[in-house]
Protein backbone atom coordinates (compact mmCIF):
# COMPACT_ATOMS: atom_id res chain seq x y z
CA UNK A 1 0.00 0.00 0.00
CA UNK A 2 1.39 3.39 -1.04
CA UNK A 3 0.12 6.81 0.03
CA UNK A 4 -1.31 9.03 -2.71
CA UNK A 5 -0.72 12.68 -3.43
CA UNK A 6 -4.15 13.44 -1.95
CA UNK A 7 -3.12 11.83 1.36
CA UNK A 8 0.06 13.90 1.56
CA UNK A 9 -1.89 17.09 0.85
CA UNK A 10 -4.40 16.33 3.63
CA UNK A 11 -1.56 15.39 5.99
CA UNK A 12 0.11 18.76 5.42
CA UNK A 13 -3.18 20.53 6.16
CA UNK A 14 -3.57 18.50 9.38
CA UNK A 15 -0.02 19.15 10.55
CA UNK A 16 -0.07 22.88 9.76
CA UNK A 17 -2.17 23.87 12.86
CA UNK A 18 0.16 21.89 15.13
CA UNK A 19 3.15 23.68 13.66
CA UNK A 20 1.45 27.03 14.12
CA UNK A 21 0.57 26.17 17.75
CA UNK A 22 4.04 27.33 18.76
CA UNK A 23 2.72 30.89 18.29
CA UNK A 24 -1.01 30.29 18.81
CA UNK A 25 -1.51 27.49 21.38
CA UNK A 26 -5.26 27.38 20.75
CA UNK A 27 -4.57 25.77 17.35
CA UNK A 28 -3.30 22.61 19.05
CA UNK A 29 -6.78 21.16 19.54
CA UNK A 30 -7.71 21.91 15.93
CA UNK A 31 -4.61 20.14 14.70
CA UNK A 32 -5.33 17.07 16.85
CA UNK A 33 -8.93 16.91 15.59
CA UNK A 34 -7.74 17.10 11.98
CA UNK A 35 -5.20 14.32 12.59
CA UNK A 36 -7.86 12.09 14.10
CA UNK A 37 -10.19 12.79 11.19
CA UNK A 38 -7.45 11.89 8.70
CA UNK A 39 -6.77 8.63 10.56
CA UNK A 40 -10.46 7.76 10.56
CA UNK A 41 -10.66 8.56 6.83
CA UNK A 42 -7.75 6.21 6.13
CA UNK A 43 -9.41 3.39 8.12
CA UNK A 44 -12.75 3.90 6.35
CA UNK A 45 -11.02 4.09 2.97
CA UNK A 46 -9.21 0.84 3.68
CA UNK A 47 -12.48 -0.88 4.55
CA UNK A 48 -14.23 0.38 1.43
CA UNK A 49 -11.41 -0.56 -0.95
CA UNK A 50 -11.46 -4.08 -2.44
CA UNK A 51 -8.46 -6.21 -1.36
CA UNK A 52 -5.71 -7.05 -3.83
CA UNK A 53 -6.52 -10.75 -3.44
CA UNK A 54 -9.50 -10.22 -5.74
CA UNK A 55 -7.15 -9.54 -8.66
CA UNK A 56 -5.24 -12.09 -10.71
CA UNK A 57 -3.16 -11.88 -13.87
CA UNK A 58 -1.61 -14.11 -16.53
CA UNK A 59 0.57 -13.64 -19.61
CA UNK A 60 0.41 -15.10 -23.11
CA UNK A 61 3.53 -14.86 -25.27
CA UNK A 62 5.24 -17.21 -27.69
CA UNK A 63 8.33 -18.85 -26.29
CA UNK A 64 10.05 -18.23 -29.65
CA UNK A 65 10.11 -14.62 -30.87
CA UNK A 66 11.38 -13.18 -34.15
CA UNK A 67 14.12 -10.57 -34.25
CA UNK A 68 13.18 -7.30 -35.93
CA UNK A 69 9.46 -8.13 -35.85
CA UNK A 70 6.60 -7.01 -33.64
CA UNK A 71 5.71 -9.87 -31.29
CA UNK A 72 2.45 -9.67 -29.33
CA UNK A 73 2.32 -10.06 -25.54
CA UNK A 74 -1.19 -10.45 -24.11
CA UNK A 75 -1.96 -9.87 -20.42
CA UNK A 76 -5.23 -11.14 -18.90
CA UNK A 77 -6.34 -9.28 -15.74
CA UNK A 78 -9.27 -10.68 -13.75
CA UNK A 79 -11.39 -9.01 -11.05
CA UNK A 80 -13.41 -11.36 -8.83
CA UNK A 81 -14.72 -8.54 -6.64
CA UNK A 82 -18.04 -6.70 -6.60
CA UNK A 83 -16.65 -3.25 -7.46
CA UNK A 84 -15.18 -1.89 -10.69
CA UNK A 85 -11.53 -0.92 -10.61
CA UNK A 86 -9.29 1.28 -12.75
CA UNK A 87 -6.01 -0.57 -12.71
CA UNK A 88 -2.50 0.32 -13.86
CA UNK A 89 -0.56 -2.65 -15.20
CA UNK A 90 3.17 -2.97 -15.74
CA UNK A 91 4.84 -6.15 -16.95
CA UNK A 92 8.41 -6.97 -15.94
CA UNK A 93 9.40 -7.69 -19.53
CA UNK A 94 13.00 -8.33 -20.64
CA UNK A 95 15.05 -5.32 -21.63
CA UNK A 96 14.42 -5.45 -25.37
CA UNK A 97 12.91 -2.90 -27.74
CA UNK A 98 9.25 -2.21 -27.06
CA UNK A 99 9.32 -3.73 -23.59
CA UNK A 100 7.89 -2.07 -20.53
CA UNK A 101 5.49 0.81 -20.28
CA UNK A 102 2.43 1.23 -18.08
CA UNK A 103 -0.90 -0.01 -19.40
CA UNK A 104 -4.39 0.87 -18.18
CA UNK A 105 -7.30 -1.51 -17.69
CA UNK A 106 -10.90 -0.94 -16.61
CA UNK A 107 -11.94 -3.99 -14.58
CA UNK A 108 -15.67 -4.50 -14.25
CA UNK A 109 -16.99 -6.66 -11.36
CA UNK A 110 -16.64 -10.41 -11.89
CA UNK A 111 -14.92 -10.01 -15.23
CA UNK A 112 -11.62 -10.28 -17.07
CA UNK A 113 -9.97 -7.99 -19.57
CA UNK A 114 -7.16 -8.58 -22.05
CA UNK A 115 -4.57 -5.89 -22.76
CA UNK A 116 -1.56 -6.22 -25.00
CA UNK A 117 1.69 -4.64 -26.03
CA UNK A 118 4.37 -5.54 -28.54
CA UNK A 119 8.01 -6.48 -28.30
CA UNK A 120 10.38 -5.69 -31.16
CA UNK A 121 13.65 -7.45 -30.25
CA UNK A 122 16.84 -6.16 -31.83
CA UNK A 123 19.09 -8.90 -30.48
CA UNK A 124 18.82 -12.67 -30.48
CA UNK A 125 19.26 -14.70 -27.31
CA UNK A 126 17.48 -16.00 -24.22
CA UNK A 127 15.43 -13.62 -22.04
CA UNK A 128 13.20 -13.82 -18.95
CA UNK A 129 9.91 -12.22 -17.94
CA UNK A 130 9.27 -11.40 -14.28
CA UNK A 131 6.20 -10.22 -12.37
CA UNK A 132 3.01 -8.58 -13.55
CA UNK A 133 2.57 -5.51 -11.35
CA UNK A 134 -0.97 -4.27 -10.61
CA UNK A 135 -1.87 -0.96 -9.00
CA UNK A 136 -5.23 0.72 -8.29
CA UNK A 137 -6.44 3.71 -6.27
CA UNK A 138 -8.43 3.30 -3.05
CA UNK A 139 -12.11 4.23 -2.88
CA UNK A 140 -11.42 7.68 -1.36
CA UNK A 141 -8.16 8.10 -3.24
CA UNK A 142 -5.94 8.28 -0.15
CA UNK A 143 -3.59 5.47 -1.15
CA UNK A 144 -2.78 2.90 -3.80
CA UNK A 145 -3.09 -0.86 -3.48
CA UNK A 146 -0.30 -2.77 -5.22
CA UNK A 147 0.03 -6.44 -6.10
CA UNK A 148 2.83 -8.40 -7.72
CA UNK A 149 1.73 -11.50 -9.59
CA UNK A 150 4.66 -13.88 -10.06
CA UNK A 151 4.60 -15.16 -13.63
CA UNK A 152 8.20 -16.15 -14.45
CA UNK A 153 8.66 -17.12 -18.08
CA UNK A 154 11.62 -17.74 -20.37
CA UNK A 155 11.65 -16.91 -24.07
CA UNK A 156 14.15 -17.14 -26.89
CA UNK A 157 14.61 -14.57 -29.62
CA UNK A 158 15.52 -16.24 -32.89
CA UNK A 159 16.18 -14.91 -36.36
CA UNK A 160 13.16 -13.91 -38.44
CA UNK A 161 10.86 -16.90 -37.84
CA UNK A 162 7.91 -15.13 -39.44
CA UNK A 163 9.81 -14.73 -42.68
CA UNK A 164 10.69 -18.43 -42.58
CA UNK A 165 7.03 -19.34 -42.04
CA UNK A 166 5.91 -17.17 -44.94
CA UNK A 167 8.62 -18.65 -47.14
CA UNK A 168 7.61 -22.19 -46.15
CA UNK A 169 4.03 -21.53 -47.19
CA UNK A 170 5.20 -19.95 -50.43
CA UNK A 171 7.46 -22.89 -51.24
CA UNK A 172 4.73 -25.41 -50.57
CA UNK A 173 2.45 -23.69 -53.09
CA UNK A 174 5.10 -22.59 -55.55
CA UNK A 175 4.69 -23.74 -59.11
CA UNK A 176 8.42 -23.24 -59.51
CA UNK A 177 9.02 -25.82 -56.84
CA UNK A 178 6.84 -28.25 -58.74
CA UNK A 179 8.75 -27.59 -61.94
CA UNK A 180 12.06 -28.28 -60.23
CA UNK A 181 10.76 -31.57 -58.95
CA UNK A 182 9.72 -32.68 -62.40
CA UNK A 183 11.95 -35.34 -63.87
CA UNK A 184 14.33 -34.09 -66.51
CA UNK A 185 15.05 -36.54 -69.28
CA UNK A 186 18.57 -36.84 -70.55
CA UNK A 187 21.94 -37.74 -69.17
CA UNK A 188 21.96 -38.69 -65.54
CA UNK A 189 22.41 -41.56 -63.14
CA UNK A 190 18.85 -42.60 -62.25
CA UNK A 191 16.73 -44.59 -64.72
CA UNK A 192 13.57 -42.73 -65.76
CA UNK A 193 11.82 -44.51 -68.66
CA UNK A 194 12.09 -46.15 -72.09
CA UNK A 195 11.36 -44.47 -75.41
CA UNK A 196 11.78 -45.15 -79.09
CA UNK A 197 15.15 -44.46 -80.62
CA UNK A 198 15.46 -41.21 -82.61
CA UNK A 199 18.13 -40.03 -85.00
CA UNK A 200 20.99 -38.48 -83.05
CA UNK A 201 20.45 -40.50 -79.84
CA UNK A 202 23.45 -42.15 -78.26
CA UNK A 203 23.61 -45.78 -79.40
CA UNK A 204 25.09 -46.71 -76.03
CA UNK A 205 21.71 -45.95 -74.43
CA UNK A 206 19.90 -48.66 -76.44
CA UNK A 207 18.16 -51.23 -74.27
CA UNK A 208 18.68 -54.43 -76.28
CA UNK A 209 16.20 -56.53 -74.32
CA UNK A 210 13.43 -53.98 -74.80
CA UNK A 211 14.43 -53.64 -78.45
CA UNK A 212 14.07 -57.42 -78.94
CA UNK A 213 10.66 -57.46 -77.26
CA UNK A 214 9.26 -54.54 -79.23
CA UNK A 215 11.03 -55.36 -82.47
CA UNK A 216 12.21 -51.75 -82.84
CA UNK A 217 15.09 -49.74 -81.34
CA UNK A 218 14.38 -48.58 -77.78
CA UNK A 219 16.65 -46.50 -75.54
CA UNK A 220 16.81 -45.83 -71.84
CA UNK A 221 16.31 -42.27 -70.51
CA UNK A 222 17.65 -41.09 -67.22
CA UNK A 223 16.64 -38.51 -64.66
CA UNK A 224 19.16 -35.73 -64.28
CA UNK A 225 20.26 -35.41 -60.70
CA UNK A 226 18.67 -32.41 -59.00
CA UNK A 227 19.93 -32.91 -55.46
CA UNK A 228 22.85 -30.59 -54.79
CA UNK A 229 25.13 -29.67 -51.93
CA UNK A 230 24.69 -26.16 -50.53
CA UNK A 231 27.00 -24.66 -47.90
CA UNK A 232 26.02 -21.27 -46.47
CA UNK A 233 28.74 -19.27 -44.71
CA UNK A 234 27.95 -16.14 -42.69
CA UNK A 235 30.68 -13.62 -41.89
CA UNK A 236 30.70 -12.81 -38.17
CA UNK A 237 33.68 -10.43 -38.27
CA UNK A 238 34.02 -6.73 -37.54
CA UNK A 239 32.37 -5.51 -40.72
CA UNK A 240 29.15 -7.30 -39.76
CA UNK A 241 28.81 -5.77 -36.29
CA UNK A 242 27.48 -2.35 -37.33
CA UNK A 243 23.77 -1.62 -37.60
CA UNK A 244 21.95 -1.52 -40.90
CA UNK A 245 18.39 -0.18 -40.75
CA UNK A 246 17.64 -1.31 -37.21
CA UNK A 247 19.47 -4.64 -37.12
CA UNK A 248 23.12 -5.57 -37.26
CA UNK A 249 24.53 -6.55 -40.64
CA UNK A 250 25.18 -9.98 -39.17
CA UNK A 251 21.51 -10.48 -38.28
CA UNK A 252 20.45 -9.27 -41.72
CA UNK A 253 22.79 -11.81 -43.28
CA UNK A 254 21.72 -14.59 -40.92
CA UNK A 255 18.03 -14.01 -41.71
CA UNK A 256 18.77 -14.40 -45.42
CA UNK A 257 20.99 -17.43 -44.77
CA UNK A 258 18.20 -19.24 -42.93
CA UNK A 259 15.71 -18.49 -45.72
CA UNK A 260 18.17 -19.96 -48.20
CA UNK A 261 18.71 -23.03 -45.98
CA UNK A 262 14.96 -23.64 -45.77
CA UNK A 263 14.66 -23.37 -49.55
CA UNK A 264 17.50 -25.84 -50.09
CA UNK A 265 16.07 -28.36 -47.63
CA UNK A 266 12.63 -28.00 -49.22
CA UNK A 267 14.23 -29.01 -52.54
CA UNK A 268 15.81 -32.06 -50.89
CA UNK A 269 19.31 -30.64 -51.24
CA UNK A 270 22.07 -31.25 -48.72
CA UNK A 271 22.36 -28.00 -46.78
CA UNK A 272 25.05 -26.98 -44.31
CA UNK A 273 25.78 -23.72 -42.53
CA UNK A 274 28.87 -22.14 -41.05
CA UNK A 275 29.55 -18.94 -39.13
CA UNK A 276 33.06 -17.56 -38.83
CA UNK A 277 35.12 -14.62 -37.58
CA UNK A 278 38.85 -15.07 -36.93
CA UNK A 279 38.00 -18.75 -36.49
CA UNK A 280 34.98 -20.97 -37.17
CA UNK A 281 32.21 -20.14 -34.69
CA UNK A 282 29.77 -22.76 -35.95
CA UNK A 283 29.78 -25.52 -38.51
CA UNK A 284 26.87 -27.82 -39.32
CA UNK A 285 27.81 -30.16 -42.19
CA UNK A 286 25.46 -30.50 -45.16
CA UNK A 287 22.54 -32.82 -44.51
CA UNK A 288 19.19 -33.44 -46.12
CA UNK A 289 15.66 -33.23 -44.70
CA UNK A 290 13.40 -30.49 -43.33
CA UNK A 291 13.86 -31.60 -39.68
CA UNK A 292 17.47 -30.40 -40.02
CA UNK A 293 16.12 -26.85 -40.15
CA UNK A 294 15.14 -27.01 -36.49
CA UNK A 295 18.69 -27.98 -35.52
CA UNK A 296 20.07 -25.11 -37.58
CA UNK A 297 17.77 -22.62 -35.83
CA UNK A 298 18.70 -23.88 -32.37
CA UNK A 299 22.42 -23.78 -33.19
CA UNK A 300 22.46 -20.26 -34.64
CA UNK A 301 20.14 -18.30 -32.34
CA UNK A 302 22.81 -17.37 -29.78
CA UNK A 303 25.84 -16.82 -32.07
CA UNK A 304 27.07 -13.20 -32.09
CA UNK A 305 29.56 -11.38 -34.37
CA UNK A 306 32.95 -10.28 -33.05
CA UNK A 307 35.09 -7.20 -33.49
CA UNK A 308 37.91 -9.08 -35.18
CA UNK A 309 39.30 -9.29 -38.70
CA UNK A 310 38.43 -12.66 -40.30
CA UNK A 311 41.08 -14.79 -41.95
CA UNK A 312 39.04 -15.19 -45.13
CA UNK A 313 41.55 -17.25 -47.06
CA UNK A 314 42.15 -19.68 -44.21
CA UNK A 315 38.51 -19.93 -43.14
CA UNK A 316 37.14 -20.48 -46.65
CA UNK A 317 39.84 -23.05 -47.33
CA UNK A 318 38.87 -24.84 -44.12
CA UNK A 319 35.20 -25.05 -45.02
CA UNK A 320 35.96 -25.99 -48.63
CA UNK A 321 38.21 -28.87 -47.60
CA UNK A 322 35.44 -30.23 -45.36
CA UNK A 323 33.18 -30.79 -48.39
CA UNK A 324 33.31 -34.21 -49.99
CA UNK A 325 32.04 -33.06 -53.36
CA UNK A 326 31.36 -29.99 -55.43
CA UNK A 327 29.20 -27.49 -53.55
CA UNK A 328 27.53 -24.16 -54.02
CA UNK A 329 29.35 -22.12 -51.36
CA UNK A 330 27.40 -19.00 -50.46
CA UNK A 331 29.31 -16.42 -48.42
CA UNK A 332 27.24 -13.63 -46.85
CA UNK A 333 29.57 -10.79 -45.99
CA UNK A 334 30.41 -7.19 -46.79
CA UNK A 335 33.29 -5.56 -48.58
CA UNK A 336 34.75 -2.13 -49.22
CA UNK A 337 37.41 -1.64 -51.89
CA UNK A 338 39.53 -4.23 -53.74
CA UNK A 339 42.58 -3.54 -51.57
CA UNK A 340 40.75 -3.64 -48.22
CA UNK A 341 38.88 -6.77 -49.27
CA UNK A 342 41.83 -8.48 -50.96
CA UNK A 343 41.80 -11.39 -48.51
CA UNK A 344 38.11 -11.98 -49.14
CA UNK A 345 38.53 -11.72 -52.91
CA UNK A 346 41.44 -14.16 -52.88
CA UNK A 347 39.61 -16.60 -50.62
CA UNK A 348 36.50 -16.65 -52.80
CA UNK A 349 38.51 -16.97 -56.01
CA UNK A 350 40.41 -19.94 -54.58
CA UNK A 351 37.16 -21.91 -54.23
CA UNK A 352 36.81 -22.26 -58.01
CA UNK A 353 36.87 -24.52 -59.96
CA UNK A 354 36.28 -27.26 -57.37
CA UNK A 355 33.30 -25.38 -55.91
CA UNK A 356 30.93 -22.72 -57.17
CA UNK A 357 31.52 -19.57 -55.05
CA UNK A 358 28.66 -17.14 -54.49
CA UNK A 359 29.33 -13.84 -52.71
CA UNK A 360 26.33 -12.03 -51.15
CA UNK A 361 26.68 -8.48 -49.83
CA UNK A 362 24.30 -5.92 -48.31
CA UNK A 363 23.68 -2.53 -49.81
CA UNK A 364 23.55 0.46 -47.50
CA UNK A 365 20.63 2.57 -48.71
CA UNK A 366 21.79 5.49 -46.58
CA UNK A 367 25.07 5.66 -48.52
CA UNK A 368 23.15 5.42 -51.81
CA UNK A 369 20.82 8.25 -50.80
CA UNK A 370 23.74 10.48 -49.83
CA UNK A 371 25.48 9.74 -53.14
CA UNK A 372 22.31 10.51 -55.12
CA UNK A 373 21.34 13.64 -53.17
CA UNK A 374 21.55 17.05 -54.77
CA UNK A 375 23.67 19.68 -53.07
CA UNK A 376 21.39 22.25 -51.45
CA UNK A 377 22.14 25.95 -51.41
CA UNK A 378 22.54 26.62 -47.72
CA UNK A 379 23.23 29.87 -45.95
CA UNK A 380 25.99 28.31 -43.90
CA UNK A 381 29.02 27.77 -46.16
CA UNK A 382 30.52 25.30 -43.66
CA UNK A 383 27.45 23.05 -43.81
CA UNK A 384 27.45 23.22 -47.60
CA UNK A 385 31.09 22.09 -47.76
CA UNK A 386 30.35 19.29 -45.30
CA UNK A 387 27.48 18.06 -47.48
CA UNK A 388 29.69 18.08 -50.58
CA UNK A 389 32.35 16.16 -48.70
CA UNK A 390 29.87 13.52 -47.51
CA UNK A 391 28.55 13.04 -51.02
CA UNK A 392 32.06 12.65 -52.41
CA UNK A 393 32.87 10.01 -49.80
CA UNK A 394 29.63 8.13 -50.54
CA UNK A 395 30.31 8.18 -54.29
CA UNK A 396 33.82 6.89 -53.73
CA UNK A 397 32.57 4.08 -51.49
CA UNK A 398 30.04 2.98 -54.10
CA UNK A 399 32.63 3.14 -56.87
CA UNK A 400 35.15 1.07 -54.92
CA UNK A 401 32.45 -1.41 -54.00
CA UNK A 402 31.43 -1.90 -57.62
CA UNK A 403 35.07 -2.38 -58.55
CA UNK A 404 35.48 -5.08 -55.90
CA UNK A 405 32.35 -6.88 -57.09
CA UNK A 406 33.52 -6.73 -60.69
CA UNK A 407 36.81 -8.36 -59.64
CA UNK A 408 34.83 -11.24 -58.12
CA UNK A 409 32.77 -11.63 -61.30
CA UNK A 410 35.89 -11.84 -63.46
CA UNK A 411 37.24 -14.56 -61.18
CA UNK A 412 34.20 -16.76 -61.74
CA UNK A 413 32.28 -15.92 -58.58
CA UNK A 414 28.52 -15.37 -58.56
CA UNK A 415 27.55 -12.13 -56.83
CA UNK A 416 24.44 -10.61 -55.31
CA UNK A 417 24.40 -7.10 -53.88
CA UNK A 418 20.98 -6.31 -52.42
CA UNK A 419 19.29 -3.99 -49.94
CA UNK A 420 18.34 -5.53 -46.55
CA UNK A 421 14.59 -5.67 -47.22
CA UNK A 422 15.16 -7.50 -50.54
CA UNK A 423 18.08 -9.71 -49.60
CA UNK A 424 16.22 -12.90 -48.61
CA UNK A 425 13.89 -12.91 -51.63
CA UNK A 426 16.64 -12.16 -54.13
CA UNK A 427 18.97 -14.72 -52.61
CA UNK A 428 16.32 -17.43 -52.87
CA UNK A 429 15.55 -16.42 -56.47
CA UNK A 430 19.23 -16.53 -57.39
CA UNK A 431 19.63 -19.97 -55.82
CA UNK A 432 16.60 -21.33 -57.71
CA UNK A 433 18.06 -19.91 -60.92
CA UNK A 434 21.41 -21.61 -60.28
CA UNK A 435 19.62 -24.86 -59.54
CA UNK A 436 17.36 -24.69 -62.59
CA UNK A 437 20.31 -24.05 -64.90
CA UNK A 438 22.34 -26.90 -63.44
CA UNK A 439 25.32 -24.69 -62.68
CA UNK A 440 26.69 -27.30 -60.28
Amino acid sequence: MTASQRFYLLAILAIAPLAAAAWWPELTKIGLVLDVLLLVAVIIDRQLTPPASQLSASREVDDRLSIGRENDVILTISNSGALALDCLVRDDAPDIAGAGGTLQARLEPQSSVKISYRLSPRRRGAYKFGNINLRYRSKLGLFFIEKKVKVPQEIKVYSDLKALHDLSVKLSHSSELGELHQKKRGQGTDFASLRDYSAGDDSKAIDWRATARRDRPVIRTYEAEQEQRLLILVDGGRMMVSDLEGLSRFDRALNAALCLALTGLSHNDQVGIGIFADKPLLYMPPKRGKPYMHRILESTFAVEPRMVEPDYAGILSYFASAQKGRSLMVVLTDLTDPIGSQALLSGLASLAPRHLPFCVTLKDRNVQQIAASATKEQKDEKEQKLEIYRKAVALDLLSQRELALSVLTRRGCLILDAAPQDLSDKLVEKYLEVKARGRL
